[in-house]
């Protein structure tokens, strides 16, 4: 064989293995952040939340438009309509790409007839006496995190990366988390497990998701089940009536209209 022929095999097995190479943690990450393209959501979710014998039911409207150049900065807003005693509230969030730029959250409160602005510590908060925070209902970027591939593992019979997600540094004061270590599905890229972890390298809480389904040609997660051992909490959070790209007016998402 001559030198040119060396050369080109070479060249070849080179390019086979890195088309074989697995990718790594943040490149998973940007494969789940692309699932959902679409520039509006809206939906009807119902949360369900066990504290001990007591049973809270609580629904919502959600609606979601994507903003900026590259659709990556994210705008959501969430109004209760049941029970009585929450019809009205509402949260509108801003979440930027960018991790240079804290995200905004505001929340209505009808009783008060108050738009109040949660910020640093307060989104560690609970969301509506739920397992999630309030934290949780935000965008995150991919690039608030660093991401590590840990391998893979098979979950609920779907073939999943494990994928280790840390704060980065600068980010780290304002979130109830160390670190949270998802399984990603491999066919469908969206969350079948996130485990959070408090800052002490401890579990804090899971989130099982599933139902997912195809709507618009966008994979989906329509049932999500948040747990805390620690307190033997937990909340179902089921989706529902979810519609892409109607086109939704952007005021609807301004601070100033929470009131209405």
């Amino acid at each position: 064989m001559n030198r040119l022929s060396i050369l080109s095999t070479s060249l070849l097995l080179l390019l086979c293995g890195l088309a074989h190479a697995e990718p790594n943690g943040r490149d998973i990450m940007l494969k789940v952040d692309a699932v959902d393209d679409s520039r509006d959501t809206k939906m009807l979710s119902t949360m369900v939340i066990e504290r001990g014998n007591q049973k809270l039911v609580r629904r919502m409207e959600n609606w979601t438009k994507q903003y900026g150049d590259d659709l990556k900065d994210e705008r959501t807003l969430v109004r209760f309509v049941e029970p009585a005693d929450v019809y009205g509230t509402a949260y509108l969030t801003w979440s930027y790409d960018d991790p240079a730029r804290e995200d905004d959250m505001w929340v209505f409160l009808p009783a008060e007839s108050l738009v109040r602005r949660i910020s640093g510590g307060g989104k560690k908060g609970s969301f509506m006496r739920s397992d999630l925070a309030n934290e949780d209902i935000e965008d995150r970027g991919v690039d608030d995190d660093t991401h590590r591939l840990l391998g893979s593992e098979t979950l609920n019979g779907a073939e999943c990366f494990v994928i280790e997600s840390v704060p980065r540094p600068e980010l780290k004061k304002d979130t109830n988390y160390s670190k949270r270590v998802q399984y990603i599905h491999k066919d469908v890229y969206l969350p079948v497990r996130v485990e959070y972890y408090d800052k002490r390298g401890k579990l804090l809480k899971t989130a099982t998701h599933g139902g997912f389904e195809q709507i618009g040609g966008i994979w989906t997660i329509t049932k999500s089940l948040f747990e805390t051992p620690s307190r033997k909490t937990r909340t179902l959070f089921q989706r529902s009536e979810i519609v892409y790209d109607q086109g939704l007016d952007g005021t609807l998402f301004l601070q100033s209209n929470l009131k209405r």
